[in-house]
């Protein structure tokens, strides 16, 4: 009987021991270093008022934290189509560090419920902010002013994350393209640019070449000009003595024929002239000379 009896307290001592471990064991909950939480009654349904950070917590049996990061959070978004100021659409790459409002964690957990739900509501307000600030600016402006559309995504999504108790830091547009034709033809302007630079620097020198190519050829056909005038005016003066030369000998060559016919006593006629003139061209030529005649008159007979 005796032995009943200390087998009945002694399992109702190991009861009440393990019992008082559970209890323990259900009361006591940590939260580390990057963590803070506020804790709720799962029994109750009550959520507690005051933020707790690190450290082993006791409470209620039962309860557990409801638990948020405390320090800065990534969050990214990659290849974010978004369309700009001329409807062109636009690949982003952003990122950049979110951080709650320990002293708002209560009225985030009644409004958000837990992490999960509260980082989803900061992706699609994020993701918002950046479509929104991708409406200013147009095309061209995504390369000229890069810095100023990284500051409007910040500005948004810092008013944004503001009304829901979250503070960001670090905020980096990673790359923002831009479509394949846009960049081809911006390409293209580039090389356009760039060759009209080289045109205007090359102009210069291109003048002072055709220029000085211009004064060579002038200087050319000056002397060209020149020349063709020296040449002109010894071929005529040559013409002009070579006429009167001529003149001349014939001047004598008619006085001498005339004092010929003079002493001959026979009449001057032109017939008589040309003659003589014949002979004399005959006499003179240095080849053979061949003469036609015409055939002696015919004695006809009645």
């Amino acid at each position: 009987m005796c032995s009943c009896k200390c087998i009945i307290v002694t399992v109702i001592v190991l009861v009440v021991i393990i019992t008082l471990i559970a209890v323990v064991a259900t009361s006591l909950k940590k939260l580390a270093s990057d963590e803070i939480g506020i804790k709720y009654d799962t029994i109750l349904k009550k959520l507690e008022n005051t933020t707790e950070r690190e450290g082993l917590h006791t409470g209620l049996p039962g309860f557990k934290f409801i638990k948020f990061p405390s320090v800065y959070t990534s969050l990214t978004f990659n290849h974010l189509e978004s369309l700009n100021k001329d409807g062109v659409k636009i690949v982003l790459y952003v990122s950049y560090q979110y951080k709650v409002r320990s002293d708002k964690l209560r009225d985030i957990i009644l409004e958000f419920r837990d992490k999960d739900g509260y980082t989803k509501f900061l992706r699609y307000e994020g993701e918002s902010a950046i479509h929104e600030s991708c409406s200013y600016f147009n095309t061209s402006q995504f390369a000229a002013e890069r810095a100023n559309f990284q500051e409007k995504v910040k500005d948004q999504i810092m008013v944004r994350y503001k009304k829901v108790n979250a503070e960001i830091t670090d905020l980096q547009v990673n790359n923002i393209a831009r479509p394949t034709e846009y960049e081809s033809a911006i390409r293209s302007k580039e090389k356009a640019r760039e060759d009209i630079r080289v045109a205007n620097n090359e102009r210069p020198r291109l003048l002072t070449e055709a220029e000085t190519q211009k004064r060579e050829a002038e200087t050319n056909a000056k002397i060209i000009i020149d020349k063709a005038e020296s040449d002109t005016r010894i071929l005529a003066n040559r013409a002009v003595t070579e006429a009167q030369s001529i003149i001349a000998q014939y001047k004598k060559e008619a006085e001498a024929y005339k004092k010929i016919v003079e002493a001959s006593g026979l009449g001057f006629t032109i017939d008589g002239f040309i003659s003589y003139l014949g002979v004399r061209v005959i006499a003179d030529a240095k080849n053979l000379v061949y003469i036609g005649l015409d055939s002696p008159a015919k004695t006809v007979y009645p």
